[in-house]
């Protein structure tokens, strides 16, 4: 099967929809699962999704949403509005699911979320490992970020958003 039939298959069987409050168990297993696809030590990467808030009230915090294929979240993105811009906060996919399409979808997902909520801009820390996916998606370098717990500084990225761009279909 080739890559467009494969990303047409996923097109018309996967829905992007809000996460419900008490799938966050599922997302931290996605984010770890993902994040050990890079090939980081995986306790290291357990013990880094353990700090994060996947409580029912750590989810209703921000805009999260999953990519549903046939009741089974397979990927997951969350945005925290920030005044003109939004952080998108995770993006994350099951590793079986990495380059499927789920991630572009996810992505074009969070920024025309972030136009609704009236954000001129959505900006993310970039894993380095998906600065090629980001570029893809028409991110660009605004500025490093903040030292991070992985002991590195990650890059911040940006998107201007505008009611009439059409996001790119990738």
């Amino acid at each position: 099967m080739t890559v467009e039939r494969s990303k047409r298959i996923v097109e018309a069987r996967v829905v992007i929809r809000p996460a419900n409050p008490y799938e966050g168990e599922r997302l931290r297993q996605i984010a770890i699962a993902s994040k050990s696809y890079w090939g980081y030590d995986e306790e290291r990467v357990r013990e880094w999704a353990a700090s994060g808030d996947f409580s029912p009230r750590g989810l209703r915090a921000r805009e999260v949403f999953v990519a549903d294929a046939s009741s089974r979240v397979v990927g997951w993105a969350s945005l925290v509005p920030a005044g003109d811009a939004c952080w998108l906060d995770d993006l994350w996919i099951e590793p079986d699911w990495i380059g499927s399409g789920i991630g572009s979808r996810l992505f074009r997902h969070a920024a025309e979320r972030a136009m609704e909520l009236g954000c001129g801009r959505m900006e993310w820390e970039a894993e380095p490992n998906a600065l090629g996916f980001y570029e893809k998606m028409g991110g660009r370098y605004v500025r490093d970020g903040e030292p991070s717990e992985w002991g590195r500084t990650l890059q911040v990225m940006g998107i201007d958003l505008a009611p009439s761009r059409s996001l790119e279909r990738s």
